[in-house]
């Protein structure tokens, strides 16, 4: 028995973008998009997913032609039916980006607020005395060394360390072991807990914001709902193939945008769009310089 399956160059369209994409990237190197430069990042989404969306619209114009589809449809109702599945799909989209645009600005303020508690410790402690003053002094920039140059990288590869709690352990011990013998020393010891457990605070935020990310269920719903809301408009009955193919692009390039600035907000300290540890060197260089 034979079958008859109608061709569809739109196959070839997707098969040709996926070799160039397979070449500028270099055939023998496995690299994450989101490492990528963001222009070039968003380049391909949106190349990638305008490609499938016309190969597929290609294809099923042919398939639903041969079979004789289009002369059943009515595109009123089409529409009905279209415009639901995609309000629908727009609100979901629309909330999960709020919510990782939301995740990665905590983050950012999570590592902001410890920037500024660790110099405002190292501050305080100078109402310390000698030579308690300078050892906990010097254990607020080795830990803040230890952000840049360990923990911040551990990050950036999706990596929690837990190195440094040592030093925050030598620092909360010398801090709790000090009897203050003066009024002003009293006042400066108070001052110097209540800000080392507001450090302590942004460091577990910073910790577990490293873990932020858009859960599999819900990166599920945003492919499987865009492959349905690009197959859903293939359904309309539009004589021109340029028309068809330029409405299908104009839908596609919005899709594939809003999931570009999900991929890019999802791993708040990964990625070409990932926070960078510039409070901390900031205020390294103050404290170096308040020495």
């Amino acid at each position: 028995m034979l079958v008859f399956v109608p061709q569809c160059e739109g196959v070839h369209v997707t098969a040709w973008f996926l070799a160039m994409t397979k070449s500028a990237l270099g055939a023998g190197r496995i690299i994450r998009l989101g490492d990528l430069p963001l222009w070039l990042f968003a380049l391909l989404t949106v190349g990638g997913f305008n490609a499938v969306a016309l190969g597929g619209l290609v294809c099923a114009r042919r398939f639903g032609q041969s079979l004789g589809l289009y002369t059943v449809i009515e595109n009123e109702a089409v529409s009905a039916i279209f415009s639901a599945v995609l309000v629908m799909y727009a609100i979901s989209l629309g909330l999960i980006a709020v919510a990782s645009w939301e995740n990665s600005s905590a983050a950012a303020a999570a590592a902001s607020e410890e920037a500024t508690h660790i110099a405002t410790v190292y501050r305080t402690l100078g109402g310390y005395p000698q030579p308690l003053r300078d050892d906990l002094k010097d254990s607020v920039v080795r830990y803040t060394q230890f952000i840049i140059e360990k923990a911040w990288p551990a990050q950036q590869r999706r990596e929690v360390t837990e190195e440094g709690i040592e030093i925050i352990l030598h620092l909360w011990k010398g801090i709790t072991q000090f009897e203050p013998t003066t009024s002003g020393q009293v006042v400066v010891h108070g001052q110097v807990l209540d800000n080392f457990n507001k450090l302590v605070e942004f460091r577990r935020r910073r910790i577990e914001a490293a873990s932020y990310a858009v859960p599999g269920a819900l990166w599920a719903v945003v492919l499987i709902g865009a492959a349905v809301s690009i197959l859903g408009s293939y359904l309309f009955k539009i004589e021109s193939l340029w028309v068809h193919g330029l409405l299908t692009i104009l839908l596609t390039t919005m899709i594939a945008l809003l999931v570009f600035f999900i991929a890019t907000t999802d791993r708040p300290y990964s990625g070409s769009n990932a926070i960078e540890p510039l409070a901390y060197e900031i205020i390294l260089r103050y404290l170096q310089a308040y020495k």
